[in-house]
């Protein structure tokens, strides 16, 4: 977010943070949320191939209901 909010504006390739319209923070912050999200199941999902193992806070031993 460092970069959309500083970087691009001073270096004139977006508008100021507080001339955009409400709906493009929005945005930013669902696309973040998504990103963020995608990044972590890729991650895990490697972890798992690699290690072999679950995730630590995942006991296989637990009863799902």
């Amino acid at each position: 977010m460092f970069v959309h909010m500083i970087s691009f504006p001073l270096m004139g390739l977006t508008p100021p943070l507080f001339s955009l319209p409400w709906y493009e923070h929005v945005s930013e912050i669902f696309g973040h949320l998504v990103w963020l999200w995608s990044i972590e199941v890729i991650r895990r999902d490697l972890r798992n191939r690699i290690s072999g193992e679950s995730d630590p806070e995942v006991s296989l031993d637990a009863v799902s209901c």
